[in-house]
């Protein structure tokens, strides 16, 4: 693993018990100017209705599907917990009822490590599709070495999808991108770091399908899906590396991650985090571009969410959704300071 990795695992081991689990979820409308910055913070803390708590949702992502009883629905970050990626349900997209797990435990993916066990995996950043008539969920998670030999670091994360017909499963699981397995037949090359935070946005243009995922720490990638979204095209390439000031901290490297892209107008709007994973200095920040095979992605200069409204390091956001007043929000996940002054509050989240 990383240095990048070993770090988080130092801080998720010192801080699990009273950040990972408050990594409260909120809810903000978005206005938009001709490049889609925010204008406006009307911020509404997500509730878990079954406690009556402020949800914790680590890496929120909501996708209004109108099924079952209710419009919305919402994957979470689970990391080591016994049962992965939790799923929630909601028609107001800020009261939110439990509705399962898509890897409830025992029924993880055969191909990555388990998660709840000495040494067990991690299961991250799970977002949620409809397409082809099935949900679909792509989400990061660590091979199990001595299951699949693919050249890779032991504790090494990749990007895995599943799909099924209902949200009850069972799920279809595959290795859908691992670092390094276009190496010898792209000009491309991925290098070093974990492959995490995967996302998916579809070009109303044309219907292809762009997977786009986080290198870690430093590297933004995109490549093209298959019409189910379950198969990656080799011809892939990096669209984002550090390049403003805000994205790296002052005690640590630069980091940019959590890529958020949809398309909207004619262009490609990404959305995604950088600086401090695990402190105040966690942002979101903005870039554009008409084509993200053939044309370079143009960044705001500063980040259109930061530290404030009695919250540390904003970041991982979802992608934008139309609330039921017809306005349009996203979601992103916040750390409650622990004290006035904390700067390093975060879990490795």
């Amino acid at each position: 693993m990383d240095d990048h990795g070993q770090l988080c695992d130092r801080q998720a081991a010192g801080v699990a018990r009273h950040c990972s689990k408050s990594a409260t979820a909120e809810l903000m409308r978005v206005a938009w100017r001709t490049v889609g910055s925010i204008l406006e913070r009307v911020v509404a803390e997500l509730k878990d209705v079954a406690t009556g708590q402020p949800l914790s949702c680590p890496d929120p992502h909501v996708i209004d599907a109108r099924r079952g009883g209710f419009r919305y629905y919402m994957v979470c970050t689970t990391d080591r917990e016994a049962d992965a990626l939790v799923i929630h349900k909601s028609n107001d997209l800020v009261h939110w009822l439990p509705a399962g797990y898509v890897f409830p435990h025992g029924r993880q993916p055969w191909w990555a490590l388990p998660s709840a066990t000495p040494h067990g995996g991690r299961f991250w950043a799970p977002e949620i599709y409809r397409i082809g008539g099935k949900w679909v969920v792509y989400f990061s998670t660590t091979l199990d070495a001595s299951k699949v030999h693919l050249g890779v670091f032991r504790g090494t994360q990749a990007v895995g999808v599943a799909s099924s017909p209902t949200l009850r499963g069972p799920w279809s699981t595959r290795i859908l991108h691992y670092r390094g397995e276009f190496n010898r037949v792209n000009h491309w090359k991925e290098t070093f770091g974990g492959v995490i935070d995967p996302s998916v946005a579809r070009d109303e243009r044309t219907g292809q399908l762009y997977l786009f995922w986080a290198v870690q720490p430093t590297q933004i990638w995109v490549g093209k899906l298959s019409l189910d979204g379950l198969r990656l095209d080799r011809h892939i390439r990096p669209v984002l590396v550090p390049s403003k000031p805000w994205e790296c901290h002052p005690a640590h490297r630069c980091t940019i991650e959590g890529p958020e892209p949809f398309y909207r107008n004619g262009v490609f709007d990404l959305f995604y985090s950088g600086a401090g994973t695990w402190d105040g200095s966690y942002a979101v920040g903005q870039a554009v571009s008409p084509d993200p095979f053939q044309r370079a992605f143009k960044k705001l200069d500063s980040p259109i969410l930061h530290s404030g409204n009695r919250f540390l390091g904003p970041g991982h956001c979802s992608q934008p959704v139309t609330g039921p007043d017809g306005r349009t929000y996203i979601l992103y996940h916040a750390t409650p300071p622990r004290t006035p002054t904390t700067s390093r509050a975060g879990g490795c989240l």
